[in-house]
C-alpha cells in the first residue's frame, strides 16, 4: 500500500505554484485527504499524516460544506515562493454560514531533477462552522 501512495503522490507533482493551490481545493471540495496531502511539502506531510491517517484519509464534513473557493491575492515573496488568499463560502441546502478565507503559502522544490511545486503552510481564521484539514494551522 505505501509504494501505491507514493506513486500516486509523484504523479501530482505539479509544476506551477496556482496548480497546487487548485488540486488542493479538488481535494478539499471532495473530501480527498490523500490529494490534499500530495500537495504538501515534505515536512507538512510529516507533520499531518497521523491526522490523515486517525480519519481514513477523509476530511470536511457534510454541513456546512466550503464552496466557491476564489484566488483573490497573490503574492511574489521569492523566485520560488507564493502566497495566495483563498477566499470560500460555508453553505448547506438550507443556510449561508458565512465565508472563510485561507492564506496558502507554495514553495518550489528546488532539488536536481524533482522540481515542482508543494504548500508549505496553510492558515485559517477560526469559525464555529467549519471542519479544518489536518494541515491547516488554525488561528483563533
Amino acid at each position: 500500500m505505501e509504494i501505491q501512495l507514493l506513486s500516486f503522490m509523484d504523479g501530482l507533482h505539479v509544476g506551477e505554484p496556482k496548480q497546487a493551490v487548485e488540486l488542493w481545493i479538488l481535494g478539499v471540495n471532495n473530501r480527498s485527504g490523500a490529494v490534499q496531502y500530495a500537495m504538501l511539502s515534505p515536512s507538512l506531510q510529516k507533520q499531518s499524516r497521523r491526522k490523515f491517517e486517525q480519519n481514513h484519509w477523509v476530511t470536511g464534513q457534510s454541513s456546512p460544506w466550503v464552496s466557491n473557493f476564489r484566488l483573490t491575492k497573490v503574492e511574489k515573496l521569492s523566485e520560488s515562493k507564493l502566497r495566495y488568499t483563498v477566499k470560500y463560502d460555508l453553505e448547506t441546502s438550507y443556510k449561508n454560514f458565512g465565508s472563510g478565507q485561507k492564506i496558502i503559502i507554495v514553495e518550489k522544490n528546488l532539488e536536481p531533477f524533482r522540481e515542482y511545486w508543494f504548500i508549505s503552510s496553510i492558515t485559517t481564521k477560526y469559525n464555529q462552522w467549519e471542519a479544518f484539514t489536518p494541515a491547516e494551522t488554525v488561528l483563533k
